[in-house]
């Protein structure tokens, strides 16, 4: 191709050019040859890059935040990878560099080991998505818990790419028996670097077996509460009431009280109700009970407690106990408060409020006399 070399030759025929610098043309050609076509190679593994990414969110419909991490982000960086490599080649092929010896050599090994790990990424989502989906369909139709399905599926995706990325690097010449003892060499270094993840590890296996919770329960656990979206081996993801997605590290859930709000069918509402020492309390008892009990969302109303609760320097403070499902916990609280004040205000009920007094006095100087 000796259209790639013509600026060289065009340089070559200045008669005024140094003999220096006439004898190291052909060498710096070559180099600026060399990082064209990595520039170029860098280009088109890119594109190969978006492309994948266009194609997995488009046929996975799954925003950027969700995309990240998937199979479809390890697809894509792959893609890239292979882009680089064979283009780098053919476009040092074309500069006029042999690439021949090299490719011979590892050519068939990373295109085996590619083909190998893509396949790989595509079987372990197929399994895993289809483990969490039978999941979702008995919790719908049997009430059966999506937990361990969600934890099964992330644990064999886990699996099937470490399969794999063993056979490819076979594919590269590292030999099996090679590759274990290096494994085992490094596996106390590799425990003592991540015992924070293999802590994570271990604690989402005791979540997987004993359940405190479950895909879809409400929670609080490690300062965090809202609903569980999500168990893997690694993390745990709870979606608060502001909608944001929140991954917290299987070790730190497992070593803390977790408050889970919705195991039982039923919950029990307290409220702390403060009336005047005016106020006559077993009137106060009885209109706080009726109100409650008038509530639609109220469970099992002979079970509705009232009594005093405390004396406190400025009321009497009564709580008022009201059972309810666990999904109306919230709506349930909203509408008591609104109905026990209305029912306060019909009756004559004072709800007192801290009052500051300020009281002075005229300042009489110590040296003025007594009038009287």
């Amino acid at each position: 191709m000796d259209w790639i070399d013509w600026p060289l030759r065009q340089m070559q025929s200045i008669e005024s050019m140094p003999d220096w610098l006439r004898a190291s043309l052909p060498t710096d050609w070559l180099i600026v040859k060399v990082i064209i076509a990595c520039f170029l190679a860098y280009l088109v593994s890119v594109i190969a890059k978006r492309s994948v990414r266009f194609i997995g969110m488009r046929r996975t419909k799954m925003t950027r935040a969700e995309y990240a991490g998937s199979t479809w982000d390890l697809l894509d960086s792959l893609a890239q990878a292979v882009a680089l490599v064979m283009s780098g080649l053919l476009l040092l092929g074309v500069a006029g560099i042999d690439t021949y010896p090299w490719v011979k050599a590892y050519g068939g090994g990373i295109t085996t080991a590619t083909i190998v790990l893509v396949i790989a990424g595509f079987v372990a989502r197929w399994i895993s998505g289809s483990i969490r989906k039978f999941g979702t369909k008995a919790r719908a139709s049997h009430h059966a818990d999506g937990t361990l399905f969600a934890f099964v599926g992330s644990l064999v995706t886990y699996v099937i790419m470490g399969f794999a990325l063993v056979f490819a690097l076979t594919q590269l010449g590292v030999q099996t028996a090679s590759l274990i003892a290096l494994v085992g060499a490094a596996g106390l270094a590799i425990a003592l670097a991540l015992q924070d993840t293999l802590k994570a590890v271990a604690s989402g296996v005791m979540l997987a077996i004993f359940r405190p919770y479950r895909i879809g329960d409400w929670v609080n656990v490690a300062g965090m509460e809202g609903e569980v979206t999500d168990i893997t081996p690694f993390r745990t993801t709870i979606k608060p009431p502001t909608n944001q997605a929140v991954s917290l590290p299987n070790d730190a859930v497992w070593t803390d009280a977790i408050s889970n709000s919705t195991r039982f069918a039923r919950r029990r509402l307290d409220l702390y109700l403060d009336i005047s020492y005016e106020d006559n309390v077993e009137r106060a008892l009885e209109v706080t009970r009726e109100a409650a009990n008038s509530l639609p969302r109220a469970l099992a109303k002979d079970e509705t407690w009232v009594g005093v609760h405390a004396l406190k320097d400025w009321s009497v403070q009564i709580r008022c106990r009201i059972w309810c499902a666990t999904p109306e916990y919230v709506q349930l609280r909203s509408d008591a408060l609104i109905a026990i004040k209305a029912a306060y205000a019909a009756h004559g009920i004072t709800i007192p409020y801290p009052q500051q007094v300020e009281m002075t006095r005229e300042y009489v100087p110590a040296d003025k006399p007594d009038e009287t």
